[in-house]
């Protein structure tokens, strides 16, 4: 399991390609990880604008918008014992990765304005959201 800072580090990394930006699709390919996906995911996923990324204990929460300014949802993530994001299409830095071919374990994929993808990925599905 990841320690607090690995989970800051994390965080930290995703804040670039999902701060302020609207979820264009969002592809969910299992129904569950450690625990049942909520029903309707990507639905409820797709067209949300993620207001901000924090952290809580070992969680990750993306707030996201509701209707007209007010705050919706937040989705929660935990990366498990063997969770990991991968953040593909945007330059972050000196650092660009072309989106990668799907990969078994891909258990969620959230594609992002201005060409950033998310993609969760558990071999053990230990984490969860």
């Amino acid at each position: 399991m990841p320690e607090l800072p690995e989970v800051e580090t994390v965080r930290a990394g995703l804040v670039p390609a999902m701060e302020g930006r609207r979820i264009l699709k969002a592809t969910v390919n299992r129904p569950d990880l450690r625990f049942p996906l909520p029903e309707g995911l990507a639905d409820r996923l797709t067209g949300r604008r993620v207001l901000s990324l924090r952290r809580r204990s070992k969680y990750i929460l993306a707030d996201l918008d509701g209707p007209g300014t007010a705050l919706g949802e937040t989705l929660l993530l935990h990366l498990g014992m063997s969770g990991r994001i991968l953040v593909s299409g945007l330059a972050l830095g000196a650092f660009h990765q072309d989106h990668p071919a799907p990969e078994r374990h891909d258990h969620v994929v959230i594609d992002l304005e201005g060409g950033a993808r998310v993609t969760f990925n558990d071999a053990r599905r230990f984490g969860a959201m």
